[in-house]
Parts: C-alpha cells; sequence; structure tokens
C-alpha cells in the first residue's frame, strides 16, 4: 500500500526542486515504501536559516545551506511510526535507504533532470542529520 502526503507537506514539498518533488512522492507512494513520511521543511528564508542556526539544528547561515536556493535543493522529512511522529534514529535509516534506491531507479529510467546526484545528511561525518535529503551537482 502506498501513501499520500497532506496538504501541508505537498505546500511544504512544491518549495523544492523538480527532482526531490519527483523522488519523494515516487518513495512514498512505492508500495515498498517503509513507513509513511511527512515533509518537515523545503526552503528556508533567512530568517528561519539563521534561527535554526542560532538554536544549534543546522551548522550553516543563511544563504549557504541547500534549503536557502529557489527552488530548494533539500528537503527533511520525518517518518511517521504507529501514527506518530518519530526522531528514533533506528527508523530513518529504512527511510533514507528506501529514498536512496528510488533515487537510483528514478536515474536508471532517465525520470529526473540527470544533473543532480543525491546524499542523506544521516551520512554525514561531522553534523549528522537523518530528516535531511539533498541533491547536489553530479
Amino acid at each position: 500500500m502506498g501513501y499520500a502526503f497532506s496538504n501541508r507537506s505537498l505546500e511544504r514539498l512544491r518549495t523544492c526542486h523538480q527532482d526531490l518533488i519527483l523522488l519523494m512522492t515516487e518513495a512514498l507512494m512505492d508500495p515498498e515504501c517503509p513507513c509513511d513520511f511527512t515533509v518537515l521543511e523545503g526552503h528556508r528564508d533567512q530568517a528561519t536559516q539563521d534561527r535554526l542556526h542560532d538554536e544549534g539544528k543546522s551548522q550553516l547561515m543563511w544563504p549557504r545551506s541547500r534549503h536557502n536556493q529557489w527552488p530548494s535543493m533539500a528537503v527533511d522529512v520525518a517518518p511517521y511510526i504507529n501514527g506518530k511522529l518519530s526522531w528514533d534514529w533506528a527508523d530513518y535509516h529504512p527511510l533514507a535507504d528506501h529514498i536512496r534506491v528510488t533515487w537510483n531507479r528514478l536515474q536508471q529510467d532517465g525520470r529526473t533532470t540527470g544533473q543532480y546526484k543525491y546524499t542523506w545528511g544521516g551520512t554525514w561525518q561531522s553534523f549528522p542529520d537523518g530528516p535531511h535529503h539533498q541533491i547536489d551537482p553530479a
């Protein structure tokens, strides 16, 4: 069974690059998706980015985050487990693996622009970021 985004998630996702919109939509609708998930954030304005930096939730000040571009080259998502939003790292790994597999499939099928590579923030050594998914120039 596939899932569908709420209107709030869709609104946030629409601030992202078309490849991220396609990736997240396809990942969520895929019957193999390990869980439902929500879009926490796409594009961030300067005030939001600087606040998150000041709170220690981002290492980057405006405009250095991939979230600060228009359209956003990053999206933050979080899994729902048993109907509740999860912040447990153990729940992020299966979702990130599924999103990565979906990206690879979309790339192979020629459905993305072909201009970007995918990165999950959970693999970063200095500041692991489980919700964060971004695309960078290939």
